[in-house]
């Protein structure tokens, strides 16, 4: 997808670090963002998109999965963004002109973290540790901003019941999901919260929570829900989860939601 006209009006600093991306994308065989996405299984296409059009540097966290997408050295470029968000903080960017309204911003599953503003971080309340570890990102207004700095989750697969499995109306199931926790937050205290409430008659019971198991940064965990199916046949039961703190929080609120997705059939 090309670029804007108005990409010139990035810090050089910015520009220069988007254009070894797509330098690097373009040495693993140029493969289309969706693949990536896919490949990455953490992030939405439009945010690997922002990463090399964007206004601003984006988290870590994203870079890294556009880095792992394309087989990149994560050390190295972990230096290298390191290295540019200093300099950011150093020469802040102009604020773009308005830019039109883009498709790809649109839709449930296409959601865009928040960008990091290196500059006004000084400026920013910051916040106390809570249960879930880590360090506090800055309080941000915006509701897809991330609570805790360096905090990311990989989907590794379903263990149980992939999707499209078909099961008996009426009938209990347990199933499984396999995730790493491939930021740098300790996962203490968290759990899955189900978002597609109240439950109706033809949907699968669930609870409304599930724990999930003490988790170090590099490790995986396997999530475990108990799920009753519903007495009505045919239907199809898809049930959706985000990762909240005992209190309820939205922990990556910018990520796609965990779910299953199963054909109810006699």
């Amino acid at each position: 997808m090309p670029e804007t006209a108005a990409a010139v009006d990035r810090p050089a600093a910015l520009e220069e670090f988007m254009a070894a991306l797509r330098a690097l994308r373009a040495d693993a065989g140029d493969p289309s963002f969706r693949r990536m996405a896919a490949k990455s299984g953490a992030v939405s296409h439009a945010t690997l998109h922002l990463t090399v059009t964007g206004y601003r540097l984006q988290p870590w966290e994203t870079v890294r999965e556009f880095v792992r997408a394309c087989d990149g050295d994560e050390d190295a470029w972990q230096a290298r963004w390191e290295r540019t968000a200093r300099a950011l903080s150093d020469d802040p960017p102009p604020e773009p002109a308005p830019a039109p309204r883009r498709p790809w911003w649109r839709g449930p599953r296409l959601l865009v973290p928040a960008a990091v503003v290196v500059v006004a971080a000084a400026a920013v309340v910051a916040v106390r540790v809570t249960a879930g570890g880590g360090t506090p990102a800055p309080r941000s207004a915006d509701p897809r901003a991330m609570v805790y700095r360096g905090d990311a989750s990989t989907f590794i697969g379903d263990v149980t019941y992939p999707d499209g499995t078909v099961v008996k109306p009426d009938t209990q199931f347990v199933k499984v999901w396999e995730v790493r926790n491939s930021g740098s937050v300790e996962w203490r205290n968290r759990y899955l919260q189900r978002l597609d409430l109240p439950v109706r008659d033809d949907d699968c019971g669930t609870p409304e929570r599930i724990p999930v198991n003490h988790t170090f940064p590099r490790q995986t965990v396997q999530i475990t829900v108990t799920v009753r199916t519903p007495s009505r046949a045919p239907v199809n039961c898809k049930v959706r989860w985000k990762m909240v703190d005992a209190s309820g929080r939205v922990l990556m609120p910018a990520y796609r939601p965990i779910y299953f997705d199963v054909r109810v059939r006699r």
